[in-house]
């Protein structure tokens, strides 16, 4: 028996390209997939586009050679050539990993009327269906885009529950985010990693020091002001601790502010800020196995695939208590939570856990054997390909 065709669209870079490497390992077993990504995705990208797939965790499963490099989302010829392609591969099924991109939404809305013309089902999965900082007009343009689809797939109840309260009636299918074990590749211990970061921040990191980590793209939404506020808390109990905060600053609202508020309440000494994409996979896991707590001080958002990251480094995690989703995974005793913009919370989590090293260490191997069964990605793949499988059959 011949295997489905899918036509599979994607970003594959950051974290939407790590979640469908891992969907796509998997999916390769069940299905004919057939990957295209993007040549630019945003502004920053318009002087140097992206045009080959160059991240080492991608490039694990994704040869370079393989993915169609069509899509720009500033150019219409780009959406003649997807239509070509598609009529050359004839897919049973194309799906589409969409992120909350306004600059994309004109393209996923005219290539889906085209699918829905020819009769050829489509899938989106909506990593966020809205745009965390939402802007007039954004509600409608999204919802009009979605609505040309013959099924979606999130990752949370609230997604779900948000997409219909804006009028959205097709179905919709609630498949949670991934582990991502196979990001530990345990180049380096927890001594070896504290000697990496040691160096490369030029810092000191003794025996005795406690390191607090906050990783991932550096954006309003994430609440690292927060940690930032915490941290003169957690020093008062404990004066060796360490924050470090490393991510890409380039698309924040605000990427003083959080200088300056490290220099407010005098931690420069205490509180590094390392505002820098992290693109090789030693250092990132460095950052990780050095921290003992990784901490994720979210103001609005329900999952995390950096969080799932830190859990496969087995890392101790505390994150903001937002959606069921987190919830659930705090009921599983995966996670530690905080209330959200509440820097005495935060530190109150953090001291708990400096406090007790034995539950610390407990928490961050309970959680990983929790994912790695409850969030395993085969799992995940079988629950795309029978939509996949149901949309070819009502075709």
């Amino acid at each position: 028996m011949n295997k489905m065709k899918i036509l599979y669209i994607t970003p594959l870079r950051g974290g939407i390209g790590h979640w469908s490497r891992c969907l796509i390992e998997e999916l390769d077993k069940l299905a004919d997939i057939t990957i295209v990504t993007f040549k630019r995705k945003r502004k920053e990208d318009d002087t140097k586009p992206f045009t080959r797939v160059t991240d080492d965790f991608v490039l694990e499963v994704i040869n370079p050679e393989r993915p169609h490099h069509i899509i720009e989302y500033n150019n219409k010829k780009s959406l003649e050539d997807l239509v070509r392609l598609t009529d050359e591969i004839k897919p049973d099924c194309v799906y589409f990993v969409m992120w909350a991109g306004r600059q994309i939404t004109w393209f996923l809305k005219e290539y889906s009327k085209v699918l829905n013309k020819k009769n050829i089902p489509v899938a989106y999965t909506l990593h966020d269906p809205y745009p965390q900082i939402i802007q007039e007009g954004d509600i409608q343009r999204f919802t009009d885009a979605y609505k040309y689809a013959n099924h979606l797939v999130v990752l949370t109840d609230e997604a779900s529950s948000d997409l219909r309260g804006a009028g959205i009636t097709i179905p919709i299918s609630i498949v949670p985010h991934g582990h991502y074990h196979a990001m530990n590749k345990n180049r380096v211990d927890y001594r070896e990693a504290r000697a990496t970061v040691r160096k490369h921040l030029s810092v000191q990191i003794s025996d005795t020091t406690r390191v607090i980590l906050f990783f991932g793209f550096i954006r309003n939404y994430k609440g690292l002001i927060y940690l930032i506020r915490a941290a003169p808390y957690v020093l008062e109990k404990t004066p060796e601790t360490l924050f470090i905060a490393a991510g890409s600053i380039e698309l924040a609202e605000n990427p003083s502010q959080y200088q300056k508020e490290i220099q407010r309440l005098d931690l420069e000494n205490k509180f590094l800020l390392f505002p820098e994409f992290v693109k090789d996979y030693t250092m990132m896991e460095a950052f990780y196995k050095a921290a003992d707590v990784v901490v994720y001080p979210y103001v609005g958002i329900s999952q995390s695939g950096a969080m799932f990251t830190a859990i496969g480094m087995k890392r101790p995690v505390i994150i903001s208590e937002l959606g069921s989703f987190i919830k659930k995974l705090e009921k599983q005793g995966v996670i530690l939570t905080s209330k959200p913009k509440d820097p005495k919370s935060v530190a109150e989590k953090i001291l708990y856990l400096l406090k007790h090293e034995e539950e610390r260490k407990e928490l961050a191997e309970r959680a990983y054997r929790i994912l790695e069964n409850d969030y395993n990605w085969e799992i995940i793949a079988r629950e795309y390909h029978n939509i996949f499988k149901n949309l070819t059959m009502k075709s």
